[in-house]
């Protein structure tokens, strides 16, 4: 996986979500999860930011207090990611508790007017099990999109794709669900390490990548 994995979860998720908001007019939904896709976003512009003061300012005597700063914001940040994505995810399930499809959807004229590929005029099918396939896949999307951005999203001088490195957070472990487990409130260590792996980049281009 590489940086342009990120972008394209979150192009797909977009796309999802729109579908999903046609599907049944649920704008709360639709809210929490564009809002979770560019939480995302800021975190990895947040990374970026963090790697790059601290390679130009790594002979400086007083770049400690700014990537200090940096990191605080960025655990924040995470925070505000863990509480939107668990907020989306409670939601989402208490709605399909009580969803019904007859009520909440096909009462709705405009429900199926944009995308008549999967037999939206009938309303019947799909029904349920469509909705919630929906939501489960935006969720598991959300969390590629954000372990793509947050560990796979910068690059040393020469080019090279690095990883982000934070104790507690154990993505080589866990992999996707590695936000679930991280404590952000008790994070020990208080910067970011990046390290290169020059075999998986070979190994990309071997293949005609354009990481």
């Amino acid at each position: 996986m590489n940086m342009r994995a990120a972008g394209q979860a979150e192009m797909l998720c977009y796309v999802l979500i729109y579908i999903r908001f046609i599907k049944d007019n649920s704008l709360a939904n639709a809210v929490l999860s564009v809002l979770v896709v560019f939480i995302s976003q800021f975190i990895q512009q947040m990374v970026i930011l963090y790697e790059h003061r601290f390679r130009v300012g790594a002979e400086e005597v007083e770049h400690g207090e700014e990537l200090s700063t940096i990191f605080k914001v960025l655990m924040r940040s995470i925070r505000y990611f863990q509480i939107a994505f668990l907020l989306q995810f409670f939601s989402s399930m208490g709605y399909h508790l009580t969803f019904d499809i007859s009520e909440d959807v096909c009462s709705w004229k405009h429900g199926y007017i944009f995308t008549d590929v999967i037999g939206e005029f009938d309303c019947g099918r799909g029904g349920k099990l469509f909705v919630f396939g929906l939501d489960l896949v935006i969720l598991l999307l959300e969390l590629l999109a954000f372990d793509e951005n947050f560990t796979k999203c910068v690059r040393s001088p020469d080019g090279t794709l690095q990883e982000t490195h934070l104790d507690g957070y154990e993505f080589h472990r866990y992999g996707i669900f590695s936000i679930l487990r991280f404590d952000s409130y008790n994070i020990e260590a208080h910067e970011l390490k990046f390290t290169s792996d020059r075999h998986d980049v070979l190994q990309a281009e071997r293949y005609g990548s354009t990481v």
